[in-house]
């Protein structure tokens, strides 16, 4: 997941990443194939002010990808 979110350039100044990585963990471990919507679900609460959401949410399907071809 960490490595997703470098690759999708959804790490900026690095405050909300915790958070998101932890959110986007407890979801895929929930549901590996989650929708957009279900994704923006399990995100929500975590803020943001530097990507605007949209290479976070390409991180977390990037990370659903990879953790099913390793399954």
């Amino acid at each position: 997941i960490q490595e997703a979110f470098v690759e999708t350039g959804a790490v900026q100044c690095g405050f909300c990443t915790p958070g998101f990585v932890l959110a986007a963990y407890y979801l895929l471990k929930r549901n590996p194939n989650p929708t957009e919507e279900e994704i923006k679900s399990a995100l929500d609460g975590n803020l943001c002010r530097c990507t605007g959401y949209v290479k976070i949410i390409e991180a977390v399907k990037l990370s659903a990808k990879r953790m099913a071809e390793d399954a």
